[in-house]
């Protein structure tokens, strides 16, 4: 193994440096760095900076070092210079100093490090070099995207060849991710997150930093839905690094689709979108790390805290091998950026519409990214909210990102550089400086050019009189000259090959580590959402006191029981462990949608994500089963022993977690929370109806049968009819199983007078008589016949006694035999009424149940999936 070098090639964005020009043209944003004690700025070539624009004069103003700092005078230039709204010959200059000449140049001094754009470093005499964000590293980047070792380069026999070190975000070769070691030619194109590296004839690799200097081109973006429908029609621009672009238009106009087109999410059906020269689509996995992408709904939890939500976007998105103290750093800057140190352990619900705003922007920026993507981001805000998330925006901008914001929101559009104006149909109507577009349309104020654009003329006119405006010559062709040259020796766009038709995967974070901190944030958002915290573990509580309140507490008992109501007992634990369950998790997915869309495009597992909501119901489901057992061992008196609360525990918590996993899949079917609810009653309705419960199986026709067995209920309630034994010694009878056979009068059980003895069967004794115990009332025996005259008196007064003894007996012996079939009459009649009904599942395989209600489990996790697939490929 190579050792690390002494002297290795430090590439950060914090180091100490001198303080630098930024400036801004039409066609580039460049940095000079103050090297000099006196640097002079213009269009000449005999000045240290030489800037080439018509409006710059050839000597335009220079910058001289003084004792307390920089001082700036303008050279009598035609334009002068504007700093804030008042021309100003000479200042004094501090840290974020902009200044204007004319309309389209701006100038920005910086004290702190002008990041470099290129470097090269020499490979000749090394065998290796290692890149990554560790100081043990050849070349060090310090950067959120940059694992802590990333990639080799080194020696192999005549090649110099690349490596992934098994790196959080990749190494991409000419577009496409690394695989396995890679033999570098001259030419290819090395991208290690904002870094771009070349090998050269010399063996120096050349490393371009892209970090604040991303420009996006679009060339004749159509797109086409169903119905031959068109949402974009030839849409052009070019956006400058750090441009703040506003994107406008009238209701339906194709906003949303345009913004989706350029962040390669959602591409157009035709055209193309270039980063920095490179084809987006084609090159889409190498660029997501870059993308900053924020919908209009908010993407946090709003019970987490500010800290604690920026903290696990942290956790999802930086590469796994960030420390802890790196990330609570980069955490603490973010929140430093956006103005919220001091709200950082206040919920996120509670804080204003703007702050709220500056959350999700936050969790964009945990990994530094360099083009900014906002949807409607300022809507709903008050003005004063709307201003300071514009100047947010700007200072984003002037801070390295590339901002594209779609709003309707236009008091303080002045704040950026370019708006796109869009008509109906997709079509642009304007593409040019906000202070110019007023005039352009000939209204005295931006908003009133929304009406103008809808009535005046059709969308064409817009787009033919934009196409040949000078906005047009000056913001797309003059900035996309050099890029359509540089494309592949003058091929359009167009030809640049076959559009790749899916994003690929791309995980920063390993699957099981995604799993257990989403596992993590669901813990601290249910744990901060008390209300539902403290209806989840209460439910059981005001089951138990309704069980207290309905049931008799000896529904099982062979004397005082009722096997009708404790059949229907079994059948509403049944049901209310489904439909708890059910509640309890039918909003999970739906309330995250969008956070979830989200997370997704930066790498989110949706097994992952499926996954940690399944093992929260898991774990939701072990408390109900076991709150709902114990409350209802208070309220009834459950017959069997330890093993019998085991099984009657298991089935409930299957029932409860197959019931959560129903609500997961409403969840993942509804498009908002609102929807759910009236999903859910779909769900439910069949439950009730087809469980078996009310109406049994038996007494359905052929298509409810069907619905039955595919109805979640059916499974724990049979199981539990079993469990509990309510019918099985019937179910075991075969005088009741085969009654069209003969069969010895001791097999059967539940029939006839022993079936008080040997038949359980909840309330079957409450029939039992003493009668059936005594025995049969002894018939008189009739006096035997005289054989003399003299026994004949006798025969005749034994022969009246007998009469009467006769009388009697037959009063007792048709008592008797009346009490005895009417014990047994009622006691085989209610057996054989619920038996006919519910006989066949009296006895069911309680495992093979067991094994049903988990494939149900097992299917509807496979749905959710599926679901939310089919979901991510609409979006």
């Amino acid at each position: 193994m190579a050792s690390h070098s002494n002297e290795a090639t430090v590439l950060a964005s914090d180091q100490d440096s001198s303080p630098f020009l930024q400036i801004s043209t039409p066609a580039s944003v460049e940095e000079f760095p103050l090297l000099q004690a006196m640097v002079r700025v213009g269009r000449s070539p005999h000045n240290e900076i030489v800037i080439s624009y018509p409006t710059i004069s050839r000597h335009h103003f220079e910058i001289v070092k003084t004792d307390t700092g920089y001082h700036i005078r303008d050279l009598d230039s035609k334009l002068g210079l504007v700093y804030g709204d008042r021309p100003i010959k000479e200042k004094d200059l501090k840290d974020g100093d902009t200044f204007y000449i004319g309309a389209n140049v701006k100038i920005t001094f910086r004290e702190g490090q002008a990041q470099f754009l290129q470097k090269a470093i020499s490979f000749q005499g090394k065998t290796v070099l290692r890149i990554g964000r560790g100081d043990d590293n050849d070349i060090q980047i310090d950067h959120p995207q940059i694992s802590r070792h990333h990639a080799k380069i080194e020696r192999q026999g005549t090649s110099i060849v690349i490596t992934d070190l098994n790196s959080s975000n990749g190494v991409f070769c000419n577009g496409k991710r690394l695989t396995k070691p890679h033999a570098l030619r001259i030419g290819d194109k090395i991208r290690i997150g904002p870094y771009l590296l070349q090998i050269n004839v010399d063996e120096t690799i050349t490393v371009d930093n892209e970090t604040g200097s991303i420009r996006l081109d679009a060339f004749g973006l159509e797109k086409v839905v169903k119905g031959n429908k068109k949402l974009l029609h030839d849409v052009s621009l070019s956006i400058l690094p750090r441009e703040f672009v506003v994107i406008a238009g009238v209701s339906g106009c194709g906003k949303s689709t345009l913004l989706r087109a350029l962040t390669g999410f959602n591409p157009a059906s035709s055209g193309t979108v270039l980063v920095n020269g490179n084809d987006l689509y084609h090159n889409f996995d190498a660029y997501r790390s870059q993308f900053a992408y924020v919908p209009q709904e908010d993407i946090v939890h709003k019970e987490l805290t500010v800290e604690e939500a920026l903290d696990f976007a942290a956790q999802l998105r930086m590469p796994a091998d960030i420390t802890p103290t790196e990330r609570h750093s980069r955490v603490e800057e973010v929140m430093q950026i956006l103005g919220l140190s001091q709200r950082r352990d206040v919920p996120i619900k509670n804080l204003s519409g703007g702050q709220l705003k500056r959350v999700s922007i936050g969790v964009e920026l945990i990994t530094k990214p360099s083009l900014f993507f906002l949807d409607e981001a300022t809507s709903g805000l008050d003005p004063g909210t709307e201003a300071d998330v514009m100047t947010l925006l700007r200072r984003l901008a002037n801070g390295g990102c590339t901002v594209v914001l779609i709003t309707h929101v236009t008091e303080n559009i002045k704040l950026c550089n370019l708006v796109l104006f869009l008509a109906a149909g997709g079509r642009i109507a304007y593409f040019g400086p906000p202070h110019e577009a007023p005039e352009y349309f000939g209204v005295k104020s931006f908003n009133d050019i929304y009406p103008l654009v809808e009535r005046e003329r059709s969308p064409e006119e817009w787009q033919q009189l934009y196409l040949q405006s000078k906005q047009y010559k000056t913001y797309v062709l003059d900035r996309q000259k050099s890029v359509v040259c540089h494309l592949d020796h003058g091929r359009t766009p167009d030809a640049q090959g076959k559009r790749a038709s899916k994003i690929p995967q791309y995980h920063p974070v390993s699957g099981l580590r995604q799993y257990l901190i989403l596992l993590q944030r669901e813990a601290a958002v249910l744990l901060r959402d008390r209300v539902s915290l403290i209806l989840n573990f209460s439910i059981p509580f005001f089951i138990g006191l309704l069980d207290l309140i309905v049931w008799d507490r000896h529904l099982f008992d062979i004397r005082k029981g009722d096997a009708a109501s404790a059949i229907t007992m079994l059948f509403a634990t049944a049901l209310v462990a489904v439909m708890v369950g059910n509640l309890t998790t039918m909003r999970e997915i739906a309330k995250e949608r969008e956070i979830y869309r989200r997370e997704h495009l930066v790498g989110l597992k949706i097994g992952a994500y499926v996954f940690s909501k399944t093992t929260v119901a898991l774990l939701l489901a072990l408390y109900q089963a076991s709150a709902f057992l114990l409350f209802k061992n208070i309220a009834i008196d459950f017959p069997g022993d330890s093993l019998t609360q085991l099984q009657l525990w298991l089935t409930m918590f299957l029932a409860s977690f197959s019931g959560m996993m129903m609500g997961l899949l409403v969840s993942a079917l509804s498009p908002n929370t609102a929807i759910a609810p009236l999903l859910l009653i779909l769900f439910l309705i069949p439950q009730v109806t087809f469980g078996g419960g009310i109406i049994a199986p038996s007494q359905m026709n052929p298509i409810g049968q069907v619905m039955n067995v595919f109805t979640l209920t059916k499974w724990p309630f049979e199981a539990f009819v079993t469990i509990t034994k309510v019918g099985k010694d019937v179910a075991l009878d075969p005088c009741w199983t085969k009654p069209n056979e003969t069969h010895p009068p001791e097999s059967c059980r539940c029939t006839g007078a022993q079936l008080f003895k040997t038949c359980y069967f909840p309330g079957v004794r409450s029939y039992y008589t003493p009668a059936l115990d005594e025995a049969e009332p002894q018939k008189p025996t009739e006096p035997a016949t005289p054989t003399t005259p003299a026994a004949f008196a006798t025969f005749q007064e034994e022969m009246a006694n007998y009469k009467d003894d006769l009388e009697i007996w037959q009063d007792q012996y048709s008592n008797w035999m009346l009490k005895r079939e009417k014990a047994i009459g009622q006691a085989e009649g209610i057996i054989d009424r619920l038996y006919g009904i519910y006989g066949e599942i009296f006895d069911v395989n309680v495992a093979g149940h067991w094994l049903i209600i988990s494939l149900f489990i097992v299917l509807m996790f496979a749905m959710i999936v599926g679901i939310q697939i089919y979901f991510d490929t609409l979006h």
